[in-house]
């Protein structure tokens, strides 16, 4: 075997655990021949502490380098040779009574009216646990929305539901019914890093503040420009006494 410098090396035993082993234990799901997009690949090593360094040129280098070959790239695909593709579906795996999903902020408003949805051609990726739904959920998103899945009874409804490896279950689209997640907060009141506006109480009366807020229009006061009020007060009795006396 190729001796491969000590970073490459390293990288090598870990693409050998996360493509061949547990690469559930990273939240991917390889295809049926072992492939699995690049960038799910290097977006999970990102998220591995001492991982983050990795970019598409390392994986490069470990294929050419490497005899005899151990991974296979093709165009924005890698798989794992040597050993094979471990059997990770489990289509008999009985799923706990909770499975988890992370999804992004932007589609939480759609989960909540449709139910979960599978990109197309794939199926939905869930979790045994919530730190696994929320790890791979960060991939995409800093805070991502947590889905809670009712596993047992979407499976007596029917939904089949796969195991795969030993931290992940694969199913189909899911109904609402079947999910527990909080409701989406209200367009008008989505502002990103502050606090949600309060709700006002039943019954209670909105006060319109606005004209509290526009600038108090000044009094025109008749009289000469630049005047005192007292002056064209004075000015204006005279007149009256004026009058009064013709």
């Amino acid at each position: 075997m190729t001796r491969l410098p000590r970073q490459l090396a390293d990288l090598a035993h870990m693409l050998t655990y996360m493509l061949c082993h547990r690469p559930d234990e990273f939240g991917l799901v390889l295809s049926a021949d072992g492939f699995i997009p690049v960038k799910q690949v290097l977006q999970a090593l990102t998220g591995e502490p001492g991982w983050g360094f990795v970019r598409r040129h390392h994986l490069d280098q470990v294929a050419a380098l490497m005899q005899p070959p151990a991974f296979e790239l093709a165009h924005d695909q890698i798989r794992c040779l040597a050993p094979g593709p471990a059997r990770l579906r489990r289509p008999d795996a009985t799923p706990p009574a909770l499975l988890y999903a992370a999804i992004h902020p932007k589609a939480h408003g759609r989960v909540w009216e449709e139910g979960l949805k599978p990109p197309p051609e794939k199926e939905l990726v869930l979790a045994a646990s919530r730190e696994t739904a929320m790890k791979l959920g960060r991939r995409r998103a800093p805070e991502p929305v947590i889905v809670t899945v009712q596993a047992q009874a979407a499976l007596r409804a029917g939904i089949a539901l796969q195991g795969y490896g030993e931290e992940l279950f694969l199913a189909p689209a899911l109904p609402r019914e079947f999910l527990q997640l909080p409701p989406p907060q209200p367009k008008d009141q989505a502002r990103p890093g502050k606090p949600p506006l309060p709700l006002p109480a039943p019954g209670s009366v909105l006060l319109d503040l606005s004209n509290l807020l526009q600038p108090t229009p000044k009094i025109r006061r008749k009289g000469k420009k630049g005047e005192a009020a007292w002056k064209a007060g004075a000015r204006k009795l005279r007149k009256k006494r004026g009058k009064g006396e013709t």
